[in-house]
């Protein structure tokens, strides 16, 4: 920290480039571990990628960026599923398990055969995926996805890894049904879609109620990363929150954070930190589980 002051601001900034730049070179280490092409042509296209992410990773080094795929490649990941990943997104980076390990652990932590799990704001598909395969033929997922080329690509994956328990529902999540509103795609990154406008592509969807989407008598898991839209889709939850044992949800800098956590408690959870970005809310008779799960 003392050398950090003593650095004039040009150096400063051109040490933090290095950083970041030697930081994605190094993620892709993790996706040649993680990730398997399905056929030879698909091992080739993650090979060659990782080849050219010495110029792909370079530029704009002061903001995240995903690792990148150069072609459409079909991957298995060992222990989620089977995806087909676009070029130039960020599907690579959302499928990989290294990605938000935590969350991974809370799921096969919590959910066991026969059991519900609702997944709000599903992206691409991946816990999804690992999820359905967590609680079998007897359980259920419900994955709610708004963006609507995101949400063929979610089909896509169900229908890839041969899925009859994942029911799909294409639809912003909101405090009341029925309305159309604004969201917005970044480019390339359609895990960042949001409600509202702002940077990138601008979608119009339909909403729907947590309460509409998830119907089952009792819900194991419930699932929110919806980029800033957590407290709106909480509050046309109510009826499922009585009927749900655990939340894991995401904060983000900027969200209504303190309206998230009081509906929550509220509706009789206790809350947890999970990771640096993440929380688990669980019920009183859930604590032992909670337990384990904790930084």
């Amino acid at each position: 920290m003392r050398l950090k002051r003593l650095l004039p601001p040009s150096l400063h900034r051109a040490q933090k480039r290095a950083r970041v730049y030697w930081r994605r070179l190094k993620l892709w280490r993790h996706v040649l571990v993680e990730v398997r092409g399905e056929s030879p042509l698909d091992s080739g296209k993650l090979v060659l990628s990782a080849l050219a992410s010495p110029v792909t990773a370079f530029g704009d080094l002061l903001r995240w960026r995903d690792p990148q795929l150069l072609f459409d490649t079909d991957v298995r990941v060992p222990g989620r599923g089977r995806f087909r990943l676009r070029r130039r997104s960020d599907d690579l980076w959302h499928v990989m398990p290294g990605r938000e390990r935590r969350i991974g652990e809370a799921l096969r932590a919590l959910l066991r055969e026969g059991d519900v799990f609702v997944d709000a704001g599903a992206n691409i598909g991946c816990y999804a995926v690992e999820a359905a395969g967590l609680v079998g033929p007897a359980g259920s997922v419900v994955a709610v996805e708004m963006i609507p080329e995101t949400a063929a690509r979610l089909r896509l994956h169900v229908e890839r890894n041969r899925l009859a328990n994942v029911r799909v529902i294409e639809a912003a999540l909101a405090e009341r049904a029925g309305e159309t509103l604004t969201a917005t795609v970044p480019d390339g990154r359609f895990g960042q879609a949001r409600l509202g406008e702002g940077r990138g592509r601008v979608v119009h969807v339909t909403t729907t109620t947590l309460d509409a989407a998830a119907t089952a008598p009792r819900v194991r898991l419930l699932k929110l990363d919806l980029e800033g839209a957590e407290a709106p889709a909480l509050r046309g939850a109510r009826a499922l929150l009585a009927r749900t044992d655990a939340v894991v949800f995401e904060r983000l800098e900027g969200a209504d954070d303190a309206a998230v956590e009081a509906l929550l408690t509220g509706a009789g959870f206790r809350l947890h930190p999970l990771d640096k970005t993440n929380r688990l809310a669980v019920r009183p008779g859930v604590e032992g589980v909670a337990e384990g799960l904790r930084p």
